[in-house]
């Protein structure tokens, strides 16, 4: 139960975090505090940060604060969001290489990090929806789920 414990309030904290963060700059790419420079979206169908700064704040903001808000109420539920919000932010980061690009620096690093921060939160919300179901892993690892 313990271990359980430890995984539920650590999925809380990194939706939380990701909520916060994803927030804050989808609201700084549509105010233009968060400037990274239209020359970023040259070649891409974006000529402005607003549709990039709408996503993150809705798409990745959103089901993150979501997944957040059932994790502490209905965390049968929140694990689920929790997973998909791990897609998301996922997603996010794959088409911002494609679209934007990957140049070294602060960037780079960012799209690492998140995109590593995604996979973490759809990794441990797995484990926890098979938890919630009480599925044997060596079961999953055979294909002997029915």
């Amino acid at each position: 139960m313990g271990i359980k414990r430890i995984e539920h309030g650590l999925l809380i904290v990194l939706d939380a975090f990701l909520a916060v963060t994803a927030i804050a700059g989808g609201i700084g790419l549509l105010t233009g505090v968060l400037d990274p420079g239209v020359q970023l979206l040259q070649g891409s169908p974006f000529s402005s940060y607003t549709i990039p700064g709408l996503a993150l704040l809705v798409l990745v903001g959103g089901s993150a604060l979501l997944a957040t808000g059932l994790m502490l109420r209905l965390p049968e539920r929140g694990v689920l969001t929790s997973g998909i919000t791990g897609v998301i932010i996922i997603g996010f980061e794959v088409i911002e290489v494609l679209v934007v690009g990957s140049d070294p620096g602060i960037a780079r690093n960012l799209q690492i990090f998140y995109f590593t921060l995604g996979l973490l939160i759809a990794l441990l919300a797995a484990l926890l929806w098979l938890a919630q179901r009480k599925v044997n892993l060596g079961e999953v690892r055979q294909g002997k789920i029915a």
